[in-house]
């Protein structure tokens, strides 16, 4: 069920490359869209950056990046306004082919407007950096088209809330991560912190950590994990996805190593 990540190898691949738009001002900002919803789209509805999948016509993946900006914003920006392009992430989606998606930053002067694609785009925003930045706006949440019990790291903003693959791309990019070495450290760090809350609400240790795998007695307090973690005091900066069963709880660290807590009734 967890879609995004950083690394996948041995699938087929595709291109795809996405510009971010970022301005000059004092008040620094990046354009957003949220795209159209779409049937079997792993993307639809969410808030991304501009771009796609490249075309056989493209000279480059730049030139994917900048005929995508045109195509769905109406921007049209030359090679010569590039800024520096970030390094290639993987996007895995529910099914092959899984993309390799390269990142490309312009600066421009302002917020520049836009004519959206409305078979592409149903809404934009220039977003400021600063409400990205701030440790506060960040929370573990449930998101659209997922089920309620899997709670995803993201930003609120108008509308369908900022996670998944953009959301992750914007927290490298900004240098928002843990700064634990290895990354690992952090989700086993996070994972420690839910097995303690669930031995707080008086659910007994069964076994301690073997690896990424510890066990309670007793049926987990779905609701209550779900409430307690969902809001902002509980955010797990170290969490991908967290899923909550009265059975077990599953979680993905960063590099979405995969922590598992099972339940043992005792009934």
């Amino acid at each position: 069920m967890w879609y995004e990540i950083l690394v996948y190898q041995g699938s087929e691949m595709a291109e795809a490359a996405v510009a971010i738009l970022q301005t000059r001002e004092e008040e620094e900002s990046i354009l957003l869209i949220r795209r159209a919803e779409r049937e079997g789209d792993s993307w639809s509805g969410h808030w991304s950056f501009p771009g796609g999948r490249r075309d056989r016509e493209d000279r480059d993946l730049l030139a994917t990046a900048l005929r995508e900006l045109e195509e769905e914003c109406g921007i049209r920006l030359g090679r010569e306004r590039l800024e520096t392009t970030l390094p290639h992430r993987v996007a895995r989606r529910k099914a092959p082919p899984y993309l390799t998606v390269a990142p490309f930053v312009f600066r421009v002067e302002g917020q520049l407007p836009t004519v959206l694609d409305p078979r592409e785009a149903a809404g934009a925003a220039w977003v400021p950096l600063d409400r990205l930045r701030d440790p506060g706006a960040h929370r573990l949440r449930a998101v659209p088209h997922r089920p309620a019990n899997m709670l995803f790291p993201a930003v609120d903003l108008c509308g369908p809330p900022l996670w998944g693959f953009t959301y992750r791309l914007i927290t490298s990019w900004l240098d928002l991560d843990p700064k634990c070495r290895p990354i690992e450290r952090a989700g086993a760090e996070a994972a420690g912190v839910v097995l303690d809350f669930l031995l707080a609400q008086g659910l007994t240790l069964e076994r301690g950590w073997a690896g990424r795998a510890a066990a309670v007695k007793g049926a987990i307090p779905v609701d209550r994990v779900l409430e307690h973690f969902s809001a902002p005091a509980g955010y797990l900066p170290g969490v991908n996805c967290l899923e909550v069963h009265a059975d077990q709880i599953r979680m993905a660290g960063l590099a979405w190593e995969e922590y598992r807590i099972g339940s043992k009734s005792t009934a």
